[in-house]
């Protein structure tokens, strides 16, 4: 799973900067354990050290990585973590790759949709859910989420009158 992104250095001992994707945080808060993804698609391990908060980003220290020559050289990789690896939530928090390819179940209009991608504004995160009906953004915020159904998998959602297109419409 990608949760984040290495956007810059920090200091001269090796820290980096990394803009978290939706749950990154709280799953490089969990894991030491992670793989660093260069351009060419290239899968390398690393071990975190520490990670703390910093302004909107986080600023990780590898143990591999002791200078800041070393570190620049890592600056623009994603930085993946094993979804294995990652803690149990309580019921309404829920890592990215737990949604991923959910079945969409809306109160009112049946299936929508399923989970394609996921997106963070200033305000919260963004669920895209592609159906046949086209694409529709979730909030991903209660009222609109109601929670995943332990039975069948499905995401349960009640979205209100215009955030998904009229069939008729279509």
């Amino acid at each position: 799973m990608e949760v984040g992104v290495l956007a810059g250095t920090h200091g001269l001992r090796g820290d980096l900067k990394v803009r978290p994707l939706p749950t990154g945080a709280l799953a490089l808060a969990a894991v030491r354990d992670v793989f660093l993804r260069d351009s060419s698609g290239r899968l390398t391990p690393y071990r975190i050290q520490r990670c703390t908060p910093h302004k909107q980003l986080l600023l990780v220290h590898f143990e591999q990585v002791s200078h800041i020559d070393a570190a620049k050289q890592l600056t623009g990789q994603t930085l993946l973590v094993k979804c294995a690896d990652l803690p149990e939530l309580d019921d309404d928090q829920h890592f990215w790759c737990d949604l991923q390819g959910r079945t969409v179940v809306d109160r009112r209009r049946g299936v929508i949709g399923e989970v394609e991608e996921m997106f963070v504004t200033a305000a919260h995160e963004i669920l895209v859910v592609r159906g046949a009906g086209g694409e529709v953004l979730v909030p991903a915020i209660p009222p609109f989420l109601e929670g995943v159904d332990d039975e069948t998998g499905e995401l349960l959602v009640d979205l209100p009158d215009g955030l998904v297109p009229d069939p008729d419409e279509i």
